[in-house]
């Protein structure tokens, strides 16, 4: 498989506050491909699908980090029920707020992803794709309040 990145990520964090929690950046696309964010705009939210390129591994179990750096309990869970970004393959899907389109460059908040991460895809999030019975165990949860 090859995937051919459309840009990449852009802030002044270091790595381990992006662990920690969420923060502010841009996300540069490439010039070739600016023609795409056409009517990307009218979203407030955007599902960024990332190359993990800092990945470090592949555990098949792991503690949702972001909930111990907040101090609360974080169960022994299969990398499948996190967002973890040590997983078997380095592909990340975010969803991020999108704040504002200038040109090839996208405001966003909300985002996991490191400085420099390469972006292979983005994709308008509409409410529509969250299903009305959606439903997440109390740990996973309890990293959004």
């Amino acid at each position: 498989m090859l995937f051919e990145p459309i840009g990449i990520v852009q802030h002044d964090y270091p790595d381990d506050e992006v662990r920690r929690r969420r923060v502010e950046g841009l996300i540069l696309v490439y010039d070739r491909y600016v023609e795409g964010l056409r009517g990307l705009d009218g979203f407030s939210h955007i599902i960024v699908i990332s190359y993990l390129h800092k990945h470090r591994g592949s555990p098949l179990v792991v503690r949702p980090r972001r909930l111990e750096a907040r101090g609360l309990q974080a169960p022994e869970v299969g990398v499948f029920a996190t967002d973890s970004p040590d997983r078997p393959n380095p592909i990340g899907v975010s969803i991020v707020k999108l704040l504002e389109v200038r040109g090839n460059t996208l405001r966003v908040s909300d985002l996991d992803l490191f400085n420099g991460t390469p972006v292979l895809d983005i994709k308008g999030f509409s409410p529509t794709r969250c299903p009305r019975d959606a439903k997440a165990p109390d740990w996973a949860l309890a990293d959004h309040v």
